[in-house]
């Protein structure tokens, strides 16, 4: 009964941790992220990039008393992988058992220092791709999303035929054929291996899995085995979804081992118990296992090649995910109303990219962005999407086509768990200029049909565009805008309004630092 409530209480917190992570991607609202915010914050990267040092020491402390329990029922990548593993089971190839398997140990090592380097030398992108909430978070921002976008439409197309307005139209989600690509071909590649294998991501690519078994092994608690009370079934090795119970000789890898408590729940002779393990139950720590695996080898310059070609496996998964961002960019569509002929907008050639207000700096967020899409998904305006380029991939930008970046929001600072975009207040968005706006003189209508608009004056919110006659000293003449940058705060508004298409007459420039004034 012991064995078999462990097994439940695991199962159940996976559950709960995994429902509150969906909903906060799949919320249109940014109440979500008021009550459930927490479980982003004691992710493994999200807490180091905000500065959680509590939370980040919390999780190396408990993996070392009870092992990997990180994995088992705060990840959401692992608990995606336990259910396509159960979902393999259930197949018709379920009699198809786990077995043991011996460490990759070489690759484990090659694609943790990758991650780590990466992190060091500030190149993010990589990190990204490689971290398992990052990964979840693009797969959710994408692929799950739409379906809270979905049944917002619902309620809101619902709640106004009943003559009532509680439930408010969402914006259209804003992504790239980029940030879709990669999350697909990271859902297929980390399904394949989960319906196959069970945690094989987990304990053979995954970065943050191998930083943590460093930790996991030899923890206070762990699944030890009765050497007096087990028969050798190999029970307990079949059901093992991180593959790491050798039968045979009676030893849990705890280094590997995920705390799933699947073999102990199984063993019919009580053989295996989470408790404390002998100085025979322990797993030799990793410096022995990188010894033992250069012996087991044999000569150096074979041990050469066989890290290489572990070495040129590891490169390779990273560089297909960072392939990705070779497809087609996507283009965010807006429309000329009336009557008037349908005209794409199009995103102007910007020479510095503009990031959100309170992502102070170019540096500042390519270094405490996680690439998650939660601002993304969350952003009613339509205003943010992710970045294509290689040097910040995936990391928010602002661009105009839908919508441009109002005022009174700031439902992107609200929901981003690592601080990578932070604002205390509205009044600061509003004191924050993220770019200055630029005339095209030859795009305005003033200047191509002689007739004045002002679409921008009107409707600048920082009172940065004025309006002054083409002819200098003819007051009937059109009149075209006036930018003053020092009171421009990038906010986009003329861009979005301005009536000009396919290219807006006037359009932003990012900062790359911030000002506020």
């Amino acid at each position: 009964m012991k064995s078999k409530f462990l097994k439940y209480a695991r199962v159940l917190c996976a559950v709960v941790m995994m429902l509150s992570i969906v909903t906060l991607f799949c919320d249109t609202t940014g109440i979500a992220r008021h009550y459930l915010g927490w479980t982003v914050d004691i992710q493994f990267l999200p807490s180091i990039s905000a500065g959680l040092i509590a939370a980040f020491v919390s999780t190396l402390v408990v993996t070392k008393l009870f092992g990997r329990i990180y994995c088992s029922v705060i990840c959401p990548l692992g608990i995606f992988q336990d259910f396509i593993a159960r979902l393999g089971r259930l197949t018709k190839k379920q009699k198809i058992k786990y077995s043991y398997s011996e460490e990759k140990l070489w690759m484990r090592l090659i694609i943790a220092v990758l991650f780590i380097a990466s992190y060091l030398i500030c190149a993010y992108p990589i990190v990204g791709l490689l971290e398992p909430y990052s990964i979840f978070g693009r797969m959710a921002t994408t692929l799950l999303a739409p379906v809270g976008r979905f049944i917002a439409e619902y309620l809101a197309a619902s709640s106004e035929a009943a003559g009532d307005y509680t439930f408010a139209m969402p914006a259209a989600l804003n992504y790239s054929y980029v940030m879709l690509g990669i999350a697909l071909f990271s859902l297929v590649l980390i399904a394949i291996l989960a319906f196959r294998g069970g945690r094989t991501y987990c304990n053979t690519i995954c970065p943050v899995g191998t930083i943590l078994s460093i930790f996991a092994e030899n923890s206070v608690m762990k699944p030890v085995v009765d050497h007096d009370k087990c028969v050798k079934c190999g029970l307990c090795a079949k059901k093992c979804k991180a593959s790491c119970i050798d039968a045979k000789n009676g030893i849990v890898d705890s280094s590997r081992c995920v705390d799933c408590m699947n073999c102990i729940s199984v063993c019919h002779k009580e053989a295996i118990s989470f408790s404390t393990s002998s100085d025979k139950d322990k797993t030799p720590n990793i410096i022995k296992r990188i010894k033992d695996s250069i012996k087991k080898k044999g000569q150096k310059d074979v041990n050469a090649s066989v890290a290489t070609d572990e070495s040129k496996r590891a490169f390779l998964t990273v560089g297909a995910l960072v392939m990705g961002s070779a497809m087609t960019k996507s283009m965010a569509k807006t429309f000329d109303g009336g009557l008037a002929e349908i005209t794409e907008k199009k995103e102007p050639q910007r020479n510095d990219r503009i990031t959100p207000p309170g992502s102070k700096s170019y540096k500042h967020i390519e270094e405490v962005c996680t690439s998650c899409g939660l601002c993304i998904t969350a952003c009613p305006n339509e205003v943010l999407r992710p970045s294509e380029s290689l040097d910040s991939l995936l990391t928010p930008v602002m661009s105009f086509e839908k919508g441009y970046c109002r005022p009174e929001c700031k439902r992107c600072s609200d929901v981003c768990p690592t601080g990578a975009i932070s604002l205390a207040d509205l009044a600061e968005k509003s004191a924050t200029h993220v770019g200055h706006a630029v005339l095209i003189a030859d795009n305005c209508i003033s200047m191509k049909k002689g007739v004045s608009c002002g679409n921008c004056a009107r409707h600048c919110p920082a009172g940065a565009i004025t309006m002054a006659p083409t002819v200098n000293g003819d007051e009937t003449s059109p009149k075209m805008p006036v930018i003053d940058s020092q009171r421009c705060i990038g906010c986009g508004a003329c861009e979005h309004l301005c009536p000009s298409s396919p290219y807006s007459a006037i359009y932003v420039e990012g900062h790359r630092v911030h000002r506020i004034d």
